[in-house]
């Protein structure tokens, strides 16, 4: 039988469907809450004048499109295209999240609707990708992303949906942790070996801008895509220093310069218009030299250049830098975030806990027989 229950401040109808009722029908009896009993009274008596009849369809095997756009009934891919194409040119980091995302949307999951996708689906790629011996840091940027896009969709587009990936999160081991932060120091005749290499490429032009890219990274612990972004008028406004106008933070950043570095620069940037970049080559053509060519002539085949951020702030700390002026320099808006790239050496280590002390000279001692 029908029924009409108040449930706090609402009225619960609930139409049942007659014995003689032959079309499909996801379950015996269907419901809807109203705030007006007359509402829901005239409702169920319309529903159920409806199923005696045999005229009613079911609405929860209807598709739902949530939203103007139908967003649930398209492939994640349409979504990812989307959001490549409106959200990403905003970020920082841009041209790598729009390249992570052209990737994605050729993987099988993609290709699904959005409603039929469920956390398994993400789980069989998480697998997949650790099976293609990915990195755990990969694996969590890939879902971290694909998490932003149905962020997106549920507070952007106002779609019905929930986000697997918030459910992954959850499970012990559904997002992949990062194993450590690396804590790679140059080594023994590394800056001399990396040096030479550069020197050495074939290039001239590519050479001539590793010349003085090189010692500004080893020496400021700017990140590379900061260091590129440089332009000849921010070195020319204050001797020693220069000012990223837009790091990685959102804020504008007061970078101090060794002389070595700031030499260099002003020897690459002579002539140039103020409006020029610093540096000629594109920031692929630089990875690219670093990977393929220079860290292999040096024989440090495991050197990243992001490690030389590492090292240079490591060098600052072990010549006395307090926490603030390294923060400054670096960007960290956190001590907590510093302190990963603070690797001391076991050489470094040993110095700062037992400084070595001045030697005292011998006075003359006073024996016991000689005290009166």
């Amino acid at each position: 039988m029908s029924s009409l229950v108040k449930r706090g401040k609402k009225w619960t109808a609930t139409a049942r469907l007659p014995d003689t009722f032959q079309g499909p029908a996801h379950s015996k009896s269907f419901s809807q809450t109203f705030t007006k009993k007359a509402d829901a009274r005239l409702w169920l008596d319309a529903t159920e004048s409806a199923m005696r009849l045999g005229n009613w369809r079911d609405p929860r095997l209807e598709p739902k499109a949530y939203g103007p756009l139908g967003w649930p009934e398209k492939k994640l891919a349409e979504a990812l295209d989307d959001y490549r194409v409106r959200i990403t040119p905003e970020k920082k980091g841009a041209t790598k999240e729009a390249q992570m995302l052209v990737m994605m949307a050729r993987e099988e999951f993609a290709q699904k609707r959005i409603r039929d996708l469920i956390v398994s689906d993400f789980v069989d790629y998480r697998d997949a990708r650790e099976a293609d011996g990915k990195a755990a840091s990969t694996i969590r940027n890939n879902l971290n992303t694909i998490s932003a896009v149905y962020e997106w969709l549920i507070h952007e587009k106002e779609v019905d949906i929930s986000n697997p990936i918030a459910s992954l999160r959850k499970r012990r081991r559904g997002v992949p942790q990062p194993s450590g932060h690396r804590e790679r120091r140059l080594r023994d005749d590394e800056e001399t070996r990396i040096t030479d290499a550069i020197d050495s490429l074939d290039k001239e032009m590519t050479s001539r801008q590793w010349k003085v890219l090189f010692p500004l990274l080893l020496d400021t612990g700017m990140r590379l895509g900061e260091a590129m972004s440089i332009r000849c008028e921010w070195i020319r406004r204050e001797h020693g220093f220069v000012v990223i106008p837009d790091s990685k933070n959102d804020a504008p950043r007061h970078v101090a310069i060794s002389d070595r570095a700031y030499a260099g620069l002003l020897e690459l940037t002579d002539g140039e218009p103020d409006d020029s970049k610093t540096f000629r080559f594109s920031q692929w053509v630089a990875e690219n030299a670093w990977r393929n060519e220079i860290r292999i002539t040096a024989k440090c085949p495991d050197l990243r250049i992001h490690d030389l951020r590492h090292e240079a702030l490591s060098r600052m700390a072990a010549r006395g830098a307090d926490l603030k002026t390294l923060m400054r320099q670096s960007g960290h808006k956190t001590v907590a975030v510093l302190m990963r790239y603070l690797n001391p050496t076991p050489q470094e280590q040993r110095e700062r806990l037992f400084p070595a002390t001045a030697v005292v000279a011998d006075e003359p001692t006073t024996s016991m027989d000689q005290r009166g």
